[in-house]
């Protein structure tokens, strides 16, 4: 480093004039969580923090998002999605993560961009998965244009009347079209709808027969008229 010049002593001597009233410590560094009283980090002041946040105030994500029913996995890929933070390609190329030169075009329909809505609720594959979806609980319904109007749709249940089962549905259809977009991205394989669909159907009713939604003996209803379940337990 060179010599200081004028303007970088005067820049010094004004800094020490602002740290004057203040007693500097010469112990080691620690790391602080400057929200909390006491300086230490938890999930429970995190998700304070968050709620009091005045984006929050707006869009609750406690309610819409974090559901102790669903694996914290797929609740944190919610809320990812949410935010628009998973790696789809429109995000990857913007962010300079993938060159210029690698197609921004959804894997499953090719014509359109792999946003995360595009991806995971307008792609025409992905259409298929909701529309199965749909028809097994006699549901009608026009896809939104944001996730967070999906997961305020979804969290108030639709018109079907009991939001026990259907906030466990979402989550895991979006969950289960990231994992068969991976698959098919990095290794190739590509998952048949009604596959994905047969899957989800199964891992809401392990879900739900976990925390006493309903019970095993019940899966032949659930399979074919989930809708009569709702208020059986």
């Amino acid at each position: 480093m060179g010599p200081l010049t004028e303007l970088d002593s005067m820049y010094e001597a004004e800094l020490i004039n602002l740290l004057a009233p203040f007693n500097l410590s010469t112990d080691d560094d620690v790391v602080m969580w400057t929200p909390s009283v006491t300086g230490d980090y938890s999930v429970a002041e995190g998700v304070r923090l968050l709620c009091a946040s005045s984006d929050s105030q707006v869009i609750n994500w406690k309610k819409l998002v974090w559901n102790n029913r669903v694996p914290s996995k797929v609740a944190i890929f919610h809320w990812l999605a949410c935010k628009k933070s998973i790696p789809v390609r429109d995000i990857l190329i913007r962010r300079h993560i993938l060159s210029h030169s690698h197609s921004p075009l959804c894997g499953w329909c090719n014509p359109e961009v792999e946003t995360i809505e595009h991806l995971l609720l307008h792609c025409s594959w992905s259409h298929k998965v909701w529309s199965a979806l749909f028809q097994w609980w006699n549901l009608r319904w026009v896809m939104p244009n944001s996730i967070l109007n999906f997961s305020a749709d979804w969290y108030h249940d639709m018109g079907i009347g009991d939001k026990k089962f259907w906030r466990l549905i979402g989550p895991a259809t979006l969950w289960a079209i990231w994992i068969a977009r991976n698959d098919f991205i990095f290794n190739g394989n590509y998952t048949c709808w009604t596959s994905i669909f047969r899957s989800i159907k199964l891992k809401v009713f392990l879900w739900a027969s976990t925390f006493k939604l309903c019970y095993s003996h019940q899966s032949y209803v659930w399979d074919y008229n989930p809708g009569l379940l709702c208020h059986s337990v």
